[in-house]
């Protein structure tokens, strides 16, 4: 079952990536984020809209700005080749 979370709510989307249960560095970190309606935005290490907090835990902090499924994807290559994906459920609040 996914987290639920409401519209309006932020939340941290964290990709892992290790190698024999370390963690390590991919050489590149990339996520993709596809909203309710499809729409997919991407974001890179190496562009900013990816952050590393400790080696091989990286992040991207996204605002929920509608309800549904949102899907993401983060993916790791060079020295980690690796993806993974995942999704979470937005509902809308039933006080208008």
């Amino acid at each position: 079952m996914p987290n639920s979370y409401d519209v309006g709510d932020s939340v941290r989307l964290r990709g892992i990536f290790t190698i024999t249960g370390t963690a390590t560095d991919p050489s590149i970190v990339d996520l993709h984020v596809r909203d309710p309606d499809g729409n997919i935005d991407s974001y890179s290490l190496a562009g900013g809209g990816v952050t590393k907090q400790t080696t091989g835990n990286f992040y991207r902090d996204v605002f929920l700005d509608q309800s549904g499924q949102w899907w993401y994807e983060f993916f790791g290559s060079g020295t980690v080749l690796a993806s993974g994906e995942n999704y979470l459920e937005v509902v809308r609040s039933v006080i208008p």
